[in-house]
């Protein structure tokens, strides 16, 4: 319409321009005619102008509309684009981790910047596995290439380098193939047998070496120290008695037994209390015996462990490591100097026995009955 309008516009000035009165326009006032011609064409193109703008700043309007629109998507909550992401990829991408320390590559070139790094043990998503490099995703968003190598499938594989001297502490012990409960038994190792540890994590099966054989074996089958049996008491050695002090003895003589008082119960134990006349009770922490047997060694033992309590034996004949009961316990489930409730009194694990195979929990009192 607008160049219909010109076109009329340049016919009619071309047209005045034949026109004999109107042969000289310069400086000359146009004719009423053309006035109101050029007065319509400018009012007009004035009204398309405002025309034209109104529908720019209709544009525009729409285009900042969808412009916040699109803001506000990407502006949502972190936690949930993460959440949103973590879920796509559980479904698309399989999880590893890194069996060590790694920088994250800017490409699978073996001379790439590093952009990021990850520890050991970390999660990633393995996007695009390749031969050397492989394309992974970490949670926090990087992207990037790691070594092929440094990728496992499992955090039961993953180790920390271990070298030290362990013991069996069950009464066996399976040495598996591999580090999972129905994996292949490939020996069967016993109480207190050494066995080489090599490798350690925060997972059930350990790495170890058992003769000659590199297998795992569940960590909690395996104590710190070698168990040693109790040296029984030595006998009394004799003592020479001057012969003019000896002094007949009649036949009838007896000898006496030693006195004791009624065992004393534990001020928080209501139930049966071990005594000389019944051997086994179920105290306060299970069952419960008597040995009595020489203390020394065990004494020495615990002052090494750093225990310095002073040993005497209570009237009822309970031996005292100062103020608690004496007793021997199953060591794989209360360690030396473990604090457990007996039925005579509150008891510190002193000692230890075989009963352990069999009962890790059974309590062995030490008294002089």
């Amino acid at each position: 319409m607008l160049f219909e309008l010109v076109k009329i516009m340049t016919l009619t000035l071309g047209n005045k321009r034949n026109i004999e009165d109107a042969k000289h326009l310069k400086g000359v006032a146009l004719p009423a005619a053309m006035m109101s011609g050029l007065l319509a064409y400018s009012a007009l193109l004035g009204g398309l102008i405002n025309i034209s703008a109104d529908r720019d700043l209709t544009v525009n309007a729409m285009e900042l509309s969808k412009m916040a629109e699109q803001e506000a998507e990407y502006a949502m909550p972190a936690r949930t684009m993460a959440e949103a992401t973590e879920t796509i990829l559980d479904e698309r991408f399989p999880r590893v981790y890194l069996n060590e320390d790694v920088q994250i590559l800017g490409s699978d070139k073996m001379l790439a910047a590093a952009i990021g790094e990850a520890s050991k043990r970390s999660m990633v998503y393995l996007m695009d596995k390749g031969e050397e490099y492989s394309f992974v995703l970490l949670k926090d968003g990087t992207e990037g290439f790691v070594r092929t190598g440094s990728l496992n499938g499992s955090l039961a594989t993953i180790f920390d380098k271990a070298d030290a001297q362990k013991w069996i502490a069950d009464e066996t012990a399976a040495i598996l193939k591999s580090p999972k409960k129905d994996a292949e038994v490939l020996a069967e190792a016993l109480y207190n047998e050494e066995i080489h540890l090599i490798g350690t994590n925060d997972q059930t099966y350990w790495k170890v070496v058992y003769g000659d054989i590199t297998g795992y074996v569940d960590h909690n089958a395996l104590m710190d120290e070698m168990y040693v049996e109790p040296e029984p008491e030595p006998e009394p050695e004799p003592v020479a008695i001057p012969a003019d002090s000896l002094t007949a003895v009649p036949e009838t003589a007896a000898v006496e037994e030693p006195v004791y008082t009624e065992p004393q119960p534990s001020h928080t134990w209501n139930g049966e209390v071990l005594n000389p006349w019944i051997g086994v009770v179920y105290g306060p922490s299970g069952k419960e015996t008597y040995y009595n047997l020489n203390m020394n060694g065990v004494i020495a033992l615990m002052q090494d462990a750093g225990y310095n309590y002073e040993y005497w034996v209570r009237s009822d004949g309970v031996k005292m490591y100062g103020d608690y009961v004496m007793a021997a316990c199953g060591f794989q489930v209360r360690p030396r100097g473990t604090i457990v409730e007996s039925s005579l009194g509150t008891a510190i694990c002193a000692d230890t026995g075989t009963f352990s195979y069999t009962d890790p929990y059974q309590i062995d009192i030490a008294v002089d009955w």
